[in-house]
């Protein structure tokens, strides 16, 4: 179940607090246009908040604010029903999670960005791959009885190292300034953000 809360850095569409690219250049859109195309509103942001677990009614809410199409009949099922699998399966049939290899296919964000789409684990390690290894370790007991979901399990317990990946990630909040991958280290000390 999806109980946490959406972190401040994306509630203020915080951009230049992520170092990930596909996700500092989507929240910069929005931030400064109100609207992203269909395909990174699921494939980046969707997915960043289904892999992290937070609340689907305050990751609704956040898309009815910052979109300049935020209305009731797009967001409901676009986000609760496709976006988050909040409903049960009712809108869609499986989880819309992907890693990173899944967005590098599908976009051109992850050549110039500084993680590696197929590395889990390490300084270099993608949030989206990582994130999405640690969705479905999470949710494996409710989704083993969706047989779309089959494969990609089977493919999460071969991983020699879904321990270690599960592992990085609880070290990680999300939060900027805990030096989780995917962010930007502010150094107080200088007034400098480092990259991480």
């Amino acid at each position: 179940m999806a109980k946490a809360p959406l972190p401040q850095w994306f509630s203020e569409l915080d951009a230049d607090a992520v170092a990930a690219r596909c996700l500092h250049d989507v929240l910069a859109d929005v931030r400064d246009h109100g609207w992203v195309h269909r395909v990174p509103r699921l494939m980046v942001l969707g997915n960043y908040a289904l892999q992290r677990g937070w609340q689907p009614p305050a990751v609704a809410d956040w898309f009815h604010r910052c979109f300049v199409d935020g209305y009731d009949w797009v967001m409901i099922a676009y986000v609760i029903g496709m976006s988050q699998h909040a409903d049960g399966g009712s809108m869609a049939t499986k989880p819309y999670a992907a890693g990173g290899a899944y967005i590098d296919r599908m976009s051109d964000y992850c050549g110039q960005c500084r993680y590696r789409p197929r590395i889990r684990v390490g300084g270099d390690a993608c949030p989206f791959t990582a994130g999405y290894w640690v969705f479905l370790h999470r949710n494996r007991d409710r989704l083993a009885a969706n047989h779309r979901m089959a494969q990609p399990l089977a493919g999460m317990r071969r991983l020699r190292d879904l321990d270690e990946v599960v592992a990085q990630q609880r070290r990680h909040s999300g939060d900027p300034r805990d030096r989780s991958f995917g962010f930007v280290a502010r150094a107080a000390h200088r007034g400098t953000d480092v990259r991480v």
